[in-house]
C-alpha cells in the first residue's frame, strides 16, 4: 500500500522497467541494441536524409561501439547461465562454434563483394570501389582477415573477440578479472603509442578499422560487466543517483560540444599540432581515450533513460526496437546487400532529403517485416 502510495506521488516511478514483468531476459539491453541497429542502418544509408543529419557527427560515439559493448555484456551474463547449466566446456564449445559461424558469414560476404567488384566494377560500394586484387588474392585476404572493407569488416572482429572469449572466461573461473583487466588496457595502450602493430594489414585500407588490440577494450569491460552483473548492481544501488547523473551529463555535454566545433565545424582545435593530437584522442578507429571517456557518460546514461522511461518508451518505439535489438546480428547481414543497392540509386544517396529519408524508413519497416516473419532465419545467423 505504501509501495503505490509513493508511485501516486510521483508518476516518473510508474515508468520505470519493472524486470518481474518481462522474465530473465533485460528487454532494456534489446531496447538499446535496437536503437544502435537502426543508427547503423541509417549512418550506412549515407544520404542527405533527416535521418542521417540526426544521427551523424554530433557526439564521439557510433552504433558500432554500443553493439561492442553490449555484445560483450550479453554474453557476460548468458555464457554465466550456461556454464551452471551445462558445465564449462560445453559452453566454451558453443562459443567456439559461433565464432565459425561468423567467420564463414564473413569470409562469404567479402568473397562474393570482392569477386563481383572484378567483375562489375563500381557495383560493391560501399564495401569495394575496386577490386582489390586478383581473384585468388581476394579469397585468400577474406579467409585470412586481411581485407577490411567497409560495412562488412567488424565481423572479423567478432571472430576474434570471440576465440579470445573461452580464456576469458577460463580467468574469471579463477577469480583472475585483475589480470583480464590489467592486459586488456596493456593491449588499448600499446595500439594508441604504436597504432596497428597487432594489426593484420589489409589489402584494400591502409589500416583495419576495427583493430582487436583498442576494439577488445569495449568488449572485455563489457564482458565483465555481464558475468559480475549481480554484484555490479548491488554497487550501482548504492551510488547517489543525483551526482553521478550530473557527471554524467557533464561528460556527454562536453563531447556534444566538442564534436560540434570539431566534426560539425570543423574550426576546433585550429592550432595544426594541437589538431593532430586531438584526431588521435578522437580516432574511432583506436578508440582514443578521449572517446572513451565519452562512452563511460554516455553507455549509463542511455541506460538510465531507457530504464526510468520505460513504459512510454516501450509502447512508442518498443514493437521496433526489442524486434530489431534481439535480432542484430540477421540485421546486420541483411542489411549488407540493401546497402550495396542503395549505393547503386544516385537519386537516394545524393537526392531529395524528403525522399532519402522516406526510403530509410521504408527500409527499416522491411526489415522488421523480416524479422517478423523470420524470413531465411534458418539460414541466416542471429
Amino acid at each position: 500500500m505504501q509501495n503505490n502510495q509513493v508511485i501516486r506521488n510521483n508518476p516518473f516511478l510508474s515508468w520505470r522497467y519493472d524486470p518481474t514483468l518481462y522474465g530473465k531476459r533485460d528487454l532494456r539491453i534489446d531496447f538499446l541494441r535496437g536503437i544502435a541497429i537502426v543508427s547503423m542502418v541509417f549512418n550506412h544509408l549515407e544520404s542527405s536524409s533527416f535521418f542521417s543529419a540526426i544521427n551523424r557527427g554530433h557526439i564521439y560515439a557510433s552504433a558500432a561501439e554500443g553493439f561492442v559493448f553490449i555484445s560483450g555484456l550479453v554474453l557476460g551474463m548468458v555464457t554465466l547461465g550456461r556454464i551452471d547449466k551445462v558445465g564449462f566446456s560445453e559452453a566454451m564449445k558453443k562459443l567456439l562454434e559461433r565464432s565459425g559461424k561468423l567467420y564463414l558469414t564473413s569470409f562469404i560476404l567479402m568473397s562474393v563483394l570482392g569477386l563481383l567488384s572484378i567483375i562489375a566494377p563500381g557495383w560493391t560500394r560501399p564495401a569495394f570501389d575496386f577490386a582489390p586484387g586478383s581473384w585468388w588474392q581476394i579469397l585468400l585476404a577474406a579467409a585470412t582477415f586481411h581485407l577490411a572493407p567497409p560495412v562488412i569488416d567488424i565481423l572479423q572482429l567478432y571472430v576474434l573477440l570471440l576465440l579470445l572469449s573461452p580464456a576469458i572466461f577460463w580467468m574469471l573461473r579463477k577469480g583472475l578479472w585483475l589480470p583480464i583487466l590489467a592486459f586488456s588496457w596493456s593491449l588499448w595502450s600499446i595500439q594508441q603509442l604504436h597504432p596497428y602493430a597487432l594489426s593484420f594489414h589489409p589489402l584494400d585500407r591502409e589500416h583495419p578499422y576495427f583493430a582487436l588490440a583498442g576494439w577488445q577494450i569495449l568488449y572485455v569491460h563489457g564482458l565483465l560487466a555481464g558475468y559480475y552483473r549481480t554484484k555490479l548492481q548491488e554497487l550501482w544501488a548504492k551510488i547517489p543517483k543525483l551526482p553521478l547523473v550530473i557527471g554524467l551529463l557533464l561528460i556527454v555535454i562536453g563531447s556534444i560540444t566538442a564534436a560540434h566545433y570539431d566534426i560539425q565545424l570543423g574550426i576546433w582545435p585550429a592550432k595544426f599540432s594541437d589538431r593532430v593530437a586531438w584526431l588521435a584522442w578522437t580516432d574511432r578507429s583506436r578508440v582514443g581515450f578521449l572517446r572513451l571517456i565519452n562512452h563511460i557518460g554516455l553507455f549509463p546514461l542511455l541506460y538510465m533513460i531507457v530504464d526510468t522511461f520505460w513504459q512510454p518508451l516501450d509502447k512508442t518505439l518498443g514493437k521496433l526496437l526489442i524486434n530489431l535489438g534481439q535480432n542484430s546480428l540477421y540485421i546486420y547481414v541483411v542489411h549488407i546487400p540493401v546497402t550495396v543497392i542503395w549505393f547503386l540509386i544516385p537519386a537516394l544517396v545524393n537526392g531529395n532529403p524528403v525522399v532519402a529519408t522516406l526510403a530509410q524508413a521504408v527500409i527499416v519497416a522491411f526489415f522488421w517485416f523480416l524479422v517478423k516473419k523470420e524470413v531465411l532465419f534458418n539460414i541466416i545467423p542471429r
